[in-house]
């Protein structure tokens, strides 16, 4: 999105002058570590966000220090900005390089047109997280385009019709979602340790996760109404049962659950997160998110317990 210069942190990307100068100490923290970051990169911040699939306010906060950032949201500014995980973790690495240094590039203005893969990436993005906020059917192109800061021509050309759009969203959340889970799983200690964790992920807690959980709702309803949307569906729910009953057979190996049906213990783990999420979220039941992992954390009883 085509943006003006603003006070540094803002979401609209004015973190040019946030670069650190010749001489400047390291930046001492994730935080400052990840403004310099941003503020290096040959975009805007809200551009950078659409590319992390970060709300630019979410950044925003993220970069002030007032919000703490995800494992996958740190692994994505490492791989938008082009730097080490290890730089942006503990300081140690190659820092970028300050905005339109490096030898015979010039300086991208905002105003530049944006590459291809890079305008996609951001319609992508924009649209996400409008059906996530509106519904999808409340989301037009033209809005599209007007969140972009480009024309329904432009959109129309990368989604030709809502039906992509609602696709793309679905295949944009689900990748956050596994990228996210993959963050976590390397810091799990055990297959017990990873069935917690899956349960922490799948909670619709805050902004990002109930945005992920409406696109996917939303999918569900229009593949009941729309059979050609089924088999884009099927596919992401297959990969995310898939994660689930490999843990369970994991378990098994470990000496778990043993005898026990490993499909069914799956089938009623992933029916249980489903309806639940759908109650938090529709404020059905009196389902809240404590509750809502309370009784995921007992699904497999008896034969693998979580706590």
């Amino acid at each position: 999105m085509i943006s003006t210069p603003g006070p540094a942190g803002d979401a609209d990307g004015g973190a040019a002058s946030l670069t650190e100068a010749p001489g400047k100490p390291p930046a001492e923290s994730l935080a400052e570590r990840a403004r310099l970051v941003v503020a290096s990169a040959p975009i805007s911040q809200r551009e950078f966000a659409d590319r992390i699939g970060m709300d630019p306010t979410a950044l925003s906060k993220a970069l002030r220090g007032s919000r703490r950032l995800k494992d996958h949201e740190v692994a994505a500014i490492a791989q938008v900005g082009k730097v080490s995980l290890r730089y942006l973790r503990t300081g140690a690495g190659r820092p970028p390089a300050p905005r339109g240094t490096a030898p015979g590039v010039r300086p991208r203005r905002r105003a530049d047109t944006l590459d291809p893969e890079a305008r996609r990436a951001q319609i992508l993005a924009a649209t996400a997280r409008l059906i996530a906020r509106r519904g999808f059917h409340k989301v037009r192109v033209a809005d599209i385009a007007r969140e972009c800061g480009t024309s329904t021509g432009t959109v129309h050309y990368h989604f030709p019709t809502k039906d992509d759009a609602l696709r793309a969203a679905l295949l944009y959340y689900a990748e956050r979602f596994h990228t996210r889970l993959q963050a976590e799983f390397r810091t799990a200690g055990s297959t017990v340790e990873k069935l917690r964790r899956l349960i922490e992920v799948q909670l619709p807690a805050g902004e990002e996760d109930v945005e992920e959980w409406s696109v996917w709702v939303q999918s569900w309803n229009e593949a009941i109404l729309d059979p050609t949307l089924r088999r884009g569906q099927s596919s992401v729910y297959a990969r995310w049962r898939q994660i689930v009953l490999d843990l369970v057979r994991a378990c098994q190996r470990e000496g778990m659950a043993a005898g026990a049906d490993a499909e069914a213990l799956t089938g009623r783990f992933t029916g249980m997160v489903d309806g639940l999420a759908i109650q938090v979220l529709a404020g059905t039941g009196g389902m809240s998110t404590a509750r809502m992992r309370e009784l995921l954390l007992d699904a497999f009883e008896p034969h693998i317990s979580l706590r």
